[in-house]
């Protein structure tokens, strides 16, 4: 059940932070060649590249938890004994799930306030909530790589950093 969980919102993140790069990279590129070869910039690049950014920031926060990329102390971490470090990311993964979905409940509520109130984007005249909608999203995601990756340490020996990253020391 976990696994089909953890493979759905793999499959969400990959085809959002690909295609999200994607079209940052075309869009930018297409613009530059624009300006440069026709002298016209486009008046909608600008606008969708800030949309696009936002959706790569907040969707990133998941595939970071998920592939045990986010930031930590590792150096600390891999002095420590196994067990310290089972309680360390325990600790972590487990305050860290409850900060995420505290900031995604109140990110989703600013959302709903911003939908209530209306507010388009300058260009394009896109309802700004559908901008900020990808905030609680990725806020709400990483919460969930980081309730799995406290649920697979409890029910494994080993230290996991995440939910598909074991933790294993590394010599240079």
């Amino acid at each position: 059940m976990l696994s089909k969980l953890n493979n759905l919102i793999k499959s969400f993140e990959k085809f959002s932070l690909s295609y999200g790069v994607i079209s940052l990279a075309v869009i930018t590129v297409g613009n530059v060649i624009s300006r440069r070869a026709f002298n016209c910039s486009w008046s909608f690049a600008e606008e969708v590249s800030q949309f696009i950014l936002v959706l790569i920031t907040f969707m990133g926060i998941s595939y970071a938890a998920r592939k045990g990329r986010h930031i930590r102390m590792s150096a600390v971490h891999d002095l420590m004994s196994e067990k310290i470090q089972k309680i360390l990311i325990l600790i972590v993964s487990s305050v860290t799930t409850l900060v995420l979905f505290y900031l995604a409940y109140y990110a989703a509520l600013f959302v709903l306030q911003v939908k209530g109130f209306g507010r388009v984007t300058p260009a394009l005249m896109v309802p700004f909530y559908l901008v900020i909608i990808w905030v609680p999203i990725g806020l709400f995601l990483g919460g969930i790589q980081y309730l799995l990756t406290f649920i697979k340490n409890i029910t494994h020996k080993e230290v996991w950093l995440s939910f598909e990253e074991k933790s294993e020391y590394q010599e240079f």
